[in-house]
């Protein structure tokens, strides 16, 4: 059992260690409660390995990864009311071996494709380690592929490309008969998540102290400054949030969701990616900024408001500590993004960016502990969100290199994913309509290089701006509760709206693998 790799990995395994869920691990499982196991939670990537390595020496890498990264051995359960993960001594390998290295008819592409698709369907059952697996695929004489599929209570996509780092570098000691030379680890996964909630604890403790403080001696001179803590931070920035995006919508919201979604794809119009890197140098910052202006200028037009969430994904990466671990780690940031007064896109540019780096600042907040401040936070005057409702409805992220694989699932009302040449919108079925999303994504397209193009111009007069989205003012937006509303509870319970062709059961042969990404 010294590999890590043998032995029971029930709920009850002997020797198992039980430790608190890491905010990561909370995350995933309080999306997946409130989906009712209709999200494929898993994150993919398929390696390739240019080494001359056989069987056993691919498995004796994967088992030495085992042992080293203590995520690969736990599962999760509820135990008194809370989630707690439980790292196991060992287990059995979840490893198979597939040969394509015959002569290649012209379609071992679509063969090695058609594996990962099966690989990354296949359910986990959280309570039973391991919540990965991996098919290894001999190519070719010192050519292999390897397909690992992870559960993301265990596994986020910064840990994928750890992982493929160094399965590399074991597979390429193995080769040549050396030690493997790996990043030192400074604590392991259930360390990382016990170091999460003792920093809660203290959190928990100064807030008490001042409030205490506060109270007896009704002090004003020294009274802390705002957003001193993360929970005071979420509590300023949630309070008179708007229930929803008000988006007008084609289809009635049902009252209980299917997850059912799809998406559309664009290239960039020739010439803005690199009008895009000009202008965020000129712009003072990196891309990201200026991408989700572009968005934010979207939906100012699109739904005629000025308050806007958006949920983007984070790291949960901050300390050196944290740099070679695999687990969960990624969490997610409700960025209020704001577009009053009609700003320059510019000025909206900078907005985004102070919201950004403030938010990423407070990034440690549990997602249960946020779904309560924004439960808790005094909402604006007739949008009082409905219990339950979630925190954000809209999402953002930006993909390294390409776009993610197709997605027949949508996590969230409509996710924006922007690469380095083209960008893709995810959508509910429930909610939108295929047209509609590709009006939304083109005109997304259309406002960023009109932003770009001149920066100095304000939101209303960008040139270019698609007609539809110029026409529409805040007075001219849906009416709270009316069929384009985008508010979560615009519709009465029992009135689920009509599937349309793109409804559940169709888009579903792709795994719903969504690598956001965490930088």
């Amino acid at each position: 059992m010294a590999d890590g790799t043998t032995g029971s990995a029930g709920p009850g395994a002997e020797g198992a260690r039980i430790a608190r869920a890491a905010h990561g691990q909370e995350l995933v499982w309080r999306t997946g409660r409130r989906s009712g196991g209709l999200l494929l939670q898993h994150v993919a990537d398929t390696f390739r390995l240019d080494a001359a390595v056989d069987e056993e020496q691919v498995r004796s890498a994967l088992a030495a990864l085992t042992a080293r990264h203590t995520a690969l051995r736990t599962s999760v359960r509820v135990l008194d009311g809370e989630l707690r993960q439980v790292v196991h001594p060992g287990i059995e390998l979840p490893v198979e071996f597939t040969d394509l290295s015959g002569p290649d008819d012209g379609k071992r592409a679509e063969r090695l494709a058609e594996i990962a698709d099966q690989a990354a369907v296949l359910p986990f059952d959280p309570a039973r380690a391991p919540l990965w697996r991996a098919v290894a695929v001999r190519l070719g004489e010192a050519d292999w592929a390897v397909v690992l599929v992870a559960h993301q209570l265990v596994c986020d996509p910064a840990s994928l490309f750890l992982l493929n780092a160094e399965l590399a570098e074991l597979c390429a000691a193995e080769e040549q008969g050396r030690a493997p030379v790996l990043p030192e680890r400074l604590l392991d996964f259930a360390d990382h998540a016990d170091r999460q909630h003792e920093r809660d604890r203290y959190e928990r403790d100064r807030q008490h102290e001042r409030d205490r403080y506060e109270r007896d001696r009704q002090y004003e001179r020294d009274r802390p400054e705002p957003h001193s803590d993360t929970a005071e931070f979420w509590r300023s920035r949630l309070a008179g949030r708007p229930s929803g995006h008000g988006l007008p919508l084609d289809r009635p919201r049902p009252a209980v969701r299917a997850f059912a979604g799809a998406e559309v794809r664009a290239e960039f119009p020739s010439g803005l990616a690199a009008a895009l890197r000009a202008g965020a140098r000129r712009l003072g910052g990196s891309p990201a900024p200026v991408l989700l202006a572009g968005y934010a200028a979207l939906l100012h037009h699109r739904s005629g408001r000025t308050d806007h969430l958006i949920g983007v994904p984070v790291s949960g990466r901050r300390g050196p500590e944290t740099l070679s671990l695999v687990g969960a780690l990624a969490g997610q940031v409700v960025l209020r993004l704001d577009t009053s007064g009609d700003p320059s896109f510019g000025a909206l540019v900078e907005r985004v960016r102070e919201v950004a780096s403030a938010a990423w600042q407070h990034q440690e907040l549990p997602v249960a502990e946020l779904a309560d401040l924004a439960e808790l936070a005094e909402p604006s005057a007739g949008q009082a969100p409905g219990p339950g409702a979630p925190v954000h409805q809209l999402a953002f992220t930006l993909a390294e290199g390409e776009l993610g694989a197709p997605c027949g699932y949508a996590e969230d009302d409509l996710l924006l994913e922007v690469a380095d040449r083209a960008a893709r919108l995810v959508y509910d079925t429930e909610l939108f309509a295929p047209a509609t999303a590709r009006a939304l994504l083109d005109d997304y397209l259309a406002l960023l290089a009109a932003g770009l193009a001149e920066p100095a111009a304000p939101l209303s007069g960008l040139p270019g701006l698609p007609a539809a989205a110029a026409g529409l003012t805040p007075a001219a937006r849906p009416a709270p509760g009316a069929a384009g509303d985008g508010r979560a509870e615009s519709f009465p319970t029992g009135s689920p709206g009509p599937a349309g062709p793109e409804g559940p059961g169709e888009g579903r042969s792709a795994p719903s693998v969504l690598l956001r990404s965490t930088q």
